[in-house]
């Protein structure tokens, strides 16, 4: 009778050796392929990159991010062979081992069962629905403009959240007030009232890209701070725009591709002694 060799798992900081290995696994997670590959080096560079070896071999990959107020979790890919097999529940759980802030985050396809069920088993709840659209850059006029320090926003900003570069992050008036010195804040206007509100980014990990990172307002007044992301994103010479809006809020435009809606989970981490 063959002996049988007991599954040894260990989670350790990625090292350079481990790229190939990673990418070998991760190339067909998506119908599309992967991004892991582009942001690699930038997510190694950052600290936080961790891989998971099964009896010596890289079977596991996730990159953690801690910021003022919160972590975030992203990029967990888990080798076909070893999935339903409690890994993504031990580089979850070793993630909560060694973040640096009580609420932790992260974001996940509505449609990717498997990973609700298990963020669902360790504790987090949906804080938000997100759905992402897609459109092109295009040269074009918009009534919509930046908002400044005087601009009161408190009663037309609806959200708790905002997306940047693919993380979302606690929206509040310390938050907008710092979106709005750094010129991020896009606003538009009818009959000099306030009609919608706009969040712009551009993305950390892919130079190319364009973001709304939050959009809320009347129909006519959020078409006019599209088109003003549209115009921005070609005048940077980006290659696409991403769109994020709450599911709750309806987005309609001939230019916009309705993608796929996003589930944002968050966990308090009670035990933390901050």
């Amino acid at each position: 009778m063959d002996a049988v060799h007991p599954c040894i798992v260990k989670i350790r900081s990625a090292q350079e050796r481990d790229r190939e290995s990673v990418l070998a696994f991760c190339k067909d997670t998506f119908s599309w392929g992967d991004y892991i590959a582009d942001v690699w080096d930038k997510w190694k560079s950052k600290g936080g990159l961790y891989v998971s070896e099964e009896n010596g071999l890289v079977v596991g990959v996730y990159h953690l991010e801690s910021f003022e107020r919160q972590s975030w979790i992203e990029g967990m890919r888990v080798h076909p062979r070893c999935r339903k097999k409690g890994l993504g529940t031990k580089m979850l759980a070793h993630a909560e081992s060694v973040i640096q802030n009580k609420t932790i985050r992260l974001i996940i396809e509505s449609q990717n069962y498997p990973s609700i069920r298990l963020a669902e088993s360790m504790g987090y709840g949906i804080e938000e629905r997100w759905r992402l659209y897609a459109t092109t850059p295009e040269k074009q006029e918009s009534r919509a403009t930046l908002a400044t320090p005087s601009t009161k926003l408190d009663n037309i900003v609806k959200s708790s959240t905002y997306a940047d570069s693919w993380k979302w992050f606690v929206l509040d008036g310390q938050e907008i007030q710092k979106l709005v010195q750094q010129n991020r804040v896009v606003i538009s206007t009818e009959k000099e009232k306030m009609s919608a509100v706009g969040i712009c980014n551009r993305s950390n990990d892919f130079a190319q890209v364009f973001q709304l990172g939050f959009v809320s307002g009347t129909t006519d007044g959020m078409m006019e701070i599209l088109k003003y992301a549209r115009n921005m994103a070609h005048n940077l010479g980006c290659e696409r725009v991403q769109v994020f809006a709450q599911e709750k809020i309806s987005l309609q435009a001939t230019f916009l591709d309705k993608r796929s809606l996003f589930y944002l989970m968050k966990k308090e981490l009670s035990w933390k002694n901050l």
